[in-house]
């Protein structure tokens, strides 16, 4: 009997591996969502996660998280315990990501914009040097922490 608890407990643990977002990535994310909802990406839905994490593995493969997945199917219905909660955290964390990528593709974008009017002569050393910054400055994600 104490090896079988043993072995729940020890699979409770490894497939509820999903951490999702420390203080500082949830602070970011959180900015970008209410300060510039246009950079805000949401690839997946938090509740969707949640509730798929009711059916066996659904959370976990909802966020790509095949592995896990796979032993949250063989798990069930053990599994509707932490399951949601990868759901969640999975589908902040992909939303995050997708929001960085989001933010460095537009910076990227508008530097691009700049140095092109730089490399046909529209705008001066001096003007390309303070609009440089203003566009690094304006996709600064770490300035309001």
């Amino acid at each position: 009997m104490k090896k079988i608890l043993l072995s729940i407990s020890l699979l409770f643990l490894l497939s509820s591996c999903v951490n999702g977002l420390n203080k500082n990535q949830e602070r970011k994310l959180s900015a970008v969502k209410y300060d510039h909802p246009e950079l805000y990406q949401k690839e997946k839905n938090e509740g969707v996660g949640a509730a798929l994490g009711l059916l066996p593995g659904g959370g976990s493969f909802y966020t790509r998280n095949y592995a896990v997945g796979a032993v949250n199917l063989l798990l069930w219905p053990l599994s509707i315990l932490w399951d949601p909660f990868n759901g969640i955290n999975g589908s902040k964390e992909i939303n995050y990501y997708s929001t960085l990528q989001n933010v460095k593709r537009k910076k990227n974008k508008e530097l691009d914009r700049l140095k092109m009017q730089y490399a046909k002569g529209k705008i001066s050393d001096k003007n390309f040097t303070i609009k440089k910054m203003e566009i690094e400055s304006e996709y600064d994600l770490d300035k309001n922490l």
